[in-house]
């Protein structure tokens, strides 16, 4: 009797489910996407060290356990057949949400009532559940409403010695506690290190594999969550068990990572680690990279090199601003706004794009100051690709508990706090406004002229990257969402929309489902169309001709950025007077750069180039002759005569595809303009063969070769 028994418990399974919830749209729609950008470190991380306290005997031997994880933003959540499936299967359901940020906390909270309904057992962590318990304890009112319905929050990392099993042990024994918090930040030297699942990857636009190296940060930024969840130690993993996982890896057809520390260059395995897959390159297994580094990491000795040698291709840095004042205000004063520059141009001499993040709505922003600012990261800095984040005061952060101490008004929907919503009222901006001016940022940074400057100054081992990567952000930049938390195509259900809102009915649904794919094929046409122009302009095929046409989009960087200086002046006609002579001068030396090109063009181009720039010289002599103080209408003509004239003139001599694109381009706006004034010319029939043609070809060209990336 006593063997049946344990027969029949040994027969007992447990299913351990961990998701990762997305967050609402402003409609109330959960994100969810045909193909995601990032993978989550945290879901494959709580799975690795699952199977190892199963494989190690640690979850009680009982029970046969097996874990499955969702990634909300490319898989879909049906809480009633997955309910359905564990019974039919008999089995016990457990379902941990895992990573949960501030901005995903009211989708976690509605998914896990929707599974405490079956009486399934829940426990939910991540960054909001432990910041807010850190600071201020479990007994909040939102976090008390979820362990009154049964869940069970888990403040900490749980890869101390038992914590994990201990959690689940209880789970599985229906003895789960309200509230777990561990107080010890854990050594992960010994942490399962997760291998690339194609599975999963398969439901990214690229296969990119995550490992976070370390975790901790030393700096003590006020925005910041991460130094109160994971601490200012910095706890890493062995370097020698990461690069067994990453040759593993290699093997299996998989190279590409994102190292997710929060600060590589803090790291203390960064040089074992580099060390390691500069061996892995000599050995023909080449590893590429992108990692989070801070803005003091270009100063260490060997770092940016290494870095280089060992596959890195794009570092995040964060930057926020480039008003020093506001990194005083913000206590990060590790960086130094003066060395912005000359740290950027380290990274790219060694072949490395920059990605910098950068805080809209700092305590001394200002719509106007915005503006500037962004206009200077581009022709200053000069960074590869910006991510902009509307200043947040997360829950779990210094920033947010200093404000709430005040008793300053802060918003109560977490749907808000993900950077891309208003949620405190900034003494310098109007309600809106600040909103307004991130979407501005955007605009500016991903505007057509400044990703032409972008790919022509690249590193040129790096083109194809900074062209992919501008690609995708001007592609969000259209939809008006962020970059980083964006997908492509994006996927909605009915019957999903958040429990505050009511449920559409069928035709009010289907009327919105078209009306977003119809601006989702708008967008993706107007982004091939415009990057076919931008292709033809900065293809590396180019050579001497990318030279000069970099100087001149620097040139006209620098321009726009002090046309503002110039409107925003006080002591306008003195200031602005002796400015507009300098830019006179410049653009007298812009058109004596390019007139001056060298390669190998015919002399009927050359003539026809030299004939067009001394009309433009002859103009700008005149102006500078007369030496007036000019007025607003001036200065909007002398950017349109540096960019529309004289840039755009030498691009469509020197370069004949771009001249026959734009051409192209024009005999579409005509047809576009006749048809909404209900005319159409006869003659336009004629051209339509040759237009066809034309589009077929090089677009089939442009998109051979964004894809073999050739």
């Amino acid at each position: 009797m006593k063997l049946l028994a344990y027969k029949k418990t040994r027969e007992k399974r447990v299913k351990i489910l961990y998701i990762l919830p997305s967050h609402y749209d402003d409609d109330g729609y959960p994100y969810r996407f045909w193909k995601g950008l990032l993978p989550s470190n945290t879901l494959v991380c709580m799975r690795a060290l699952t199977e190892k306290l199963i494989r190690d005997n640690k979850i009680d031997p009982a029970f046969e356990v097996r874990v499955e994880i969702i990634d909300e933003f490319v898989h879909g959540i049906n809480v009633e057949k997955i309910v359905k499936e564990s019974r039919k299967q008999k089995e016990k359901l457990i379902v941990g949400l895992v990573g949960v940020q501030t901005n995903m906390f009211a989708r976690a909270t509605d998914i896990a009532r929707m599974f405490r309904k079956h009486d399934i057992p829940v426990m939910m962590g991540g960054f909001h559940v432990s910041g807010v318990i850190k600071l201020f304890g479990p007994h909040t009112s939102h976090l008390k409403f979820l362990m009154d319905n049964g869940v069970s929050l888990v403040c900490g990392e749980v890869e101390g010695e038992e914590v994990l099993a201990r959690i689940l042990n209880d789970a599985i024994h229906n003895n789960l506690q309200p509230c777990y918090i561990i107080q010890e930040s854990p050594n992960i030297d010994e942490a399962p290190i997760p291998e690339a699942d194609p599975e999963y990857l398969k439901h990214f636009m690229q296969p990119m594999c995550t490992i976070d190296t370390s975790r901790g940060c030393p700096f003590n930024c006020s925005f910041c969550t991460i130094i109160n969840v994971q601490g200012r130690k910095i706890r890493c993993r062995s370097a020698e068990r990461i690069l067994e996982v990453i040759e593993r890896n290699y093997d299996n057809g998989f190279y590409s990572y994102f190292f997710t520390d929060d600060n590589m260059s803090r790291s203390p395995i960064w040089k074992e680690l580099f060390t390691g897959l500069i061996d892995l390159k000599h050995q023909g297994k080449k590893i590429r990279f992108m990692m989070q580094i801070d803005t003091q990491a270009w100063k260490i000795p060997d770092f940016v090199r290494m870095a280089s040698e060992a596959g890195c291709y794009l570092v995040f840095i964060g930057m926020e601003s480039i008003n020093p004042q506001n990194l005083i205000m913000m206590k990060k004063t590790q960086n130094k706004t003066s060395e912005y520059a000359e740290m950027v141009e380290a990274w790219h001499k060694a072949g490395v794009l920059v990605h910098v993040g950068y805080i809209v709505g700092m305590p001394c922003d200002t719509p106007k100051s915005i503006i500037y600012d962004v206009k200077l990261l581009k022709s200053e800095v000069k960074v590869d690709e910006a991510s902009f984040f509307i200043m947040t005061p997360l829950p779990g952060s210094r920033d947010h508990k200093e404000r709430l101490e005040k008793g300053e008004k802060i918003s109560e929907d977490y749907n808000y706090y993900d950077s891309c919503h208003e949620t405190f009222l900034h003494p310098n901006f109007k309600s809106g406004e600040l909103k307004k001016s991130w979407l501005k940022a955007w605009s500016l940074f991903y505007s057509k002229d400044n990703i032409i400057d972008i790919l022509l100054r690249c590193p040129p081992e790096q083109y194809w990257n900074a062209f992919w990567l501008t690609l995708w952000n001007r592609y969000s930049t259209l939809l008006s969402n962020h970059p980083m938390s964006m997908g492509f195509l994006r996927r909605k259900k009915r019957k999903e929309r958040c429990p505050m809102m009511s449920v559409e009915s069928r035709g009010e649904f289907l009327r919105r489902r078209i009306k977003d794919f119809a601006n989702q094929i708008r967008v993706i046409i107007q982004v091939f169309y415009e990057y076919q122009e931008i292709w033809l302009l900065t293809r590396k095929q180019l050579k001497e001709k990318r030279e000069s046409l970099s100087f001149a989009y620097s040139y006209l960087q620098e321009v726009r950025v002090r046309l503002i200086q110039m409107v925003q002046s006080n002591q306008y006609t003195q200031f602005v007077s002796q400015e507009y002579d300098q830019l006179l001068q410049k653009a007298n030396e812009l058109i004596l750069q390019l007139s001056q090109t060298s390669g190998q063009i015919n002399k009927k181009i050359q003539r026809k180039l030299e004939q067009q720039l001394s009309g433009f010289r002859e103009q700008l002599n005149n102006l500078i002759q007369k030496s007036c103080a000019p007025n607003f209408d001036n200065l909007i003509w002398l950017d349109a005569l540096v960019k529309n004239r004289i840039i755009s003139s030498y691009e469509e001599i020197m370069i004949k595809s771009v001249a026959h694109r734009r051409k192209i381009n024009r005999w579409w706006l005509g047809i576009k303009h006749d048809l909404s004034h209900g005319t159409f010319r006869l003659r336009n029939m004629f051209y339509i063969p040759e237009v066809l043609l034309y589009e077929i070809s090089t677009g089939l060209r442009f998109a051979i070769s964004a894809v073999r990336m050739k």
